[in-house]
This record gives C-alpha cells, sequence and structure tokens, in this order.
C-alpha cells in the first residue's frame, strides 16, 4: 500500500497494447448470493500492527459480508477488541490459497467508504516470495484511497529490497471530477511482461514500466534481471485499514469521536474479474441472481454496465451466439415443465435444466437453447451446450460436448 508519485505516460502505446490482447475471463466472483465464496476468498485474522494500522481483522459476519449479491467490508469502533487494546475492526480477504497469476487484466468494480483515516485498499500480494520477504518480492496496489478524500485514488508497485530497505513507486494522490463514494467505479490493472497500466473506469490513468532493474540501491540486491520481482504470480487483497502509514504525520490522529462521524465505513464491491491473454476461458460463467439487486445502488455514471456477463465482455470478443437473438428477450415461460410459472413477477424467466426457474435480466444474459432443446442461462453472446455455457469464437458443440475450434 503505497505513497509517491511517479511515472504517467505511453498513453497511446499502452491502449493499443489492450486492444490487440487477446484476454479471455479465466477467474471471477461476482458475490452473488448471501455468502461468501471461501473456495476462492480466506479471512484473514490478527491484529498484527502493520504500517501503524489501528484494526485488527476479523472473520466476522460484521466486517465481511456478502448480501445482495455484494461484498461488504465494514470498519467497526470497539470498545476493546478480544482485549488486544485495539478500538477498531475491519476485515481482510486474500486469495493466497485458491489463485493467483501471472500477468493478465485485473479489474475490480467497487465504491469506496467515506469516513476520517479509512483506507480501502484493492491490491496484490506474490504468492511465492522467491525473492525475499517484503517488498523484495513485490506489491502490486491496483487502487488506495483516503476515506477523507473522496474525489482521490492512487496506485503503486513496491520493490527493491527487503524492509527497511524496500523502494516504491506510483501515480501518488490523483484527483478526479467525482465521488469514489457515491458510486461504484471500476478499477483495473493491465499486467504484462513489460509494463503495468492502472485505469480508472477503463481509462489509463498511470503506466509503469517494468523493464527496468527494481533493486532500490539499499540493502542486498535481490534481482540478477530486469522485470523482477514482477515475474512471479500474485494474489489478490481486499481490505480496508484503519489509519496508519498511509496519512503520513496523520497515522494516529484518528479518536473515537471522529470515527463516530464516519458517514460509510464500507467498502462495498460489485465483482472481481480475472482476464489473461490466451487464458483458458471461464465458459460457465455464474448465473444471475433470482433477486435483483437494488437498482438505486447501479447509477449510470460508470461507464462499465452493471453485472455486465464477464464471460462476455473479454477483450477482442465478439462471438455470434448460439442461439436466435429473439431467445435473450424471450421468457422462457412455455416450458414444458412450466417452472417459471409466476416466479419472475412477469419478468423474463430461464428453465434452467441444471437450476430450475432463474429470474434474469435480458440486458445481460440469454436463456439458450441448448442441444438437447431444453434451456440454460448464459450470459449474453454466449451459447450452451448440454448445460455449459460457452464462447461461439472459441467453442463449438458437437453431439452435446462441448469442443475447442
Amino acid at each position: 500500500m503505497t505513497r509517491t508519485s511517479s511515472l504517467i505516460g505511453m498513453l497511446v502505446m499502452s491502449l493499443g497494447l489492450f486492444a490487440t490482447a487477446e484476454y479471455q475471463l479465466v477467474w471471477q466472483d461476482e458475490f452473488n448470493g448471501n455468502k461468501l465464496d471461501t473456495s476462492k476468498w480466506q479471512y484473514e485474522n490478527h491484529c498484527k500492527p502493520q504500517n501503524n494500522e489501528l484494526q485488527c481483522y476479523t472473520p466476522r459476519d460484521s466486517n465481511v459480508y456478502v448480501k445482495d449479491g455484494f461484498l461488504y467490508v465494514e470498519a467497526k469502533q470497539e470498545s476493546n477488541y478480544q482485549n488486544s487494546n485495539k478500538k477498531y475492526t475491519s476485515g481482510r480477504i486474500n486469495t493466497k490459497h485458491s489463485a493467483a497469476w501471472k500477468y493478465g487484466k485485473f479489474e475490480v468494480r467497487a465504491k469506496l467508504p467515506k469516513g476520517d483515516y479509512l483506507w480501502p485498499a484493492l491490491w496484490m500480494l506474490p504468492r511465492d516470495y522467491v525473492y525475499g520477504g517484503w517488498a523484495a518480492s513485490g506489491e502490486i496496489d491496483i487502487m488506495e484511497a483516503r476515506g477523507q478524500k473522496t474525489n482521490q485514488v492512487s496506485n503503486a508497485l513496491h520493490y527493491g529490497a527487503e524492509w527497511p530497505n524496500n523502494a516504491h513507486s506510483g501515480s501518488g494522490a490523483m484527483d478526479f471530477n467525482k465521488d469514489f463514494t457515491a458510486d461504484f467505479h471500476l478499477f483495473s490493472a493491465i499486467w504484462t511482461k513489460d509494463q503495468i497500466q492502472f485505469l480508472v473506469d477503463d481509462k489509463v490513468v498511470s503506466t509503469q514500466s517494468l523493464t527496468r532493474n527494481f533493486w532500490s540501491g539499499k540493502g542486498k540486491n535481490p534481482y540478477n534481471s530486469i522485470r523482477q520481482p514482477f515475474d512471479q504470480p500474485f494474489f489478490f487483497l481486499i481490505n480496508v485499514a484503519v489509519g496508519g502509514n498511509f496519512f503520513g504525520a496523520q497515522s494516529n490522529s484518528l479518536t473515537t469521536d471522529l470515527a463516530k462521524k464516519w458517514a460509510s465505513p464500507k467498502l462495498v464491491v460489485d465483482y472481481v474479474r480475472v482476464y489473461q491473454d490466451g487464458g483458458s476461458p471461464v465458459v460457465n460463467p455464474v448465473p444471475v441472481p433470482t433477486t435483483p439487486k437494488p437498482s438505486a445502488t447501479k447509477a449510470s455514471s460508470n461507464p462499465t454496465s452493471a453485472k455486465t456477463s464477464a464471460a462476455a465482455t473479454s477483450a477482442k470478443t465478439s462471438a455470434v451466439p448460439a442461439t436466435s437473438a429473439k431467445t435473450s428477450a424471450t421468457p422462457a415461460t412455455s416450458s414444458s415443465n412450466n417452472v417459471c410459472s409466476g416466479k419472475c413477477n412477469g419478468e423474463s424467466c430461464c428453465a434452467d435444466q441444471k437450476m430450475g426457474a432463474v429470474c434474469y435480466n435480458v440486458n445481460n444474459y440469454v436463456c439458450a437453447n441448448d442441444f438437447n432443446g431444453k434451456k440454460s442461462l448464459c450470459g449474453k453472446g454466449l451459447g450452451a451446450c448440454n448445460a455449459v455455457c460457452y464462447n461461439a469464437a472459441s467453442y463449438q458443440c458437437v453431439n452435446g460436448a462441448l469442443k475447442s475450434k
């Protein structure tokens, strides 16, 4: 998590690089349902004095929870959490033991917390620490923010040598003409062999070249080549810290009176998606929940439409659906088993052969005709093959079996 300013540029070349990449969705969490998927995320549970932060991280439902298809990470004021002398708790989750990636496009759509000395972060750490302890093996900060600076976010890389001989570089606090705590925004990083681009709402705001030596010049040099340590798999972390070094001289300035005035101490995450160039695609994306998300939280200021099917949005994918376009607009109420009758209050319903009656948004999903005459709910633009959704640009359904083209 980070602090200073550095390189911004190479915008034209950066945009061209992304436009030519064949990115495929390889991992996602849409946070559908009402429970954190612990096959993807692990809770952190500790009161370690990292960065002079003031909180304990807990696995409690009051600090980390999933509700109505959103992930919430919430800071709380406490009197003395478990005799730790800590006055605040919060949440931090990671994918260290379930998923890590080397290179790709990483997206998080989120609404940030609002309140003095709240420190939300969407970031990545190395899975294996092959170059030594922090920060010799690197850190990628996709987004960090200060809760009292609602129109600012930043990004950074950490590297150089083990603490205290480490170094970092990044965008510094960037001002935008938008309140990141009032609505959802898309925070992304595109990481290739030679550079990492950082994006806000699909616009490149900072670029860091990786074709350089990252030794800080202090302590033992852990590297013998350019690009190190950013040539290893990294995993995701999502958290809200309270206080800490990110606030500089004000790292311990939070008081309980200030905390009582927090307007919204919640980091709300809509989805996390990972794409890779030439990666193995997710061919059966998470279906839309049967209970629609509250429309009031999905204001149109974000250029990325809410819950657009992730598999259908991978770069340069323009597959022709395997089903007629009319299918997506017609509720599947005429199914022979009639499972959809009266289920969706007149809205579209798919008599999915695996899940039964599923209500869906025709802007984002299609009730696809499966090869055997049944139905399967898929992302818009996808076809169905024996209850598996697929992209017709890369796959074909042959006698009920999905095969690569």
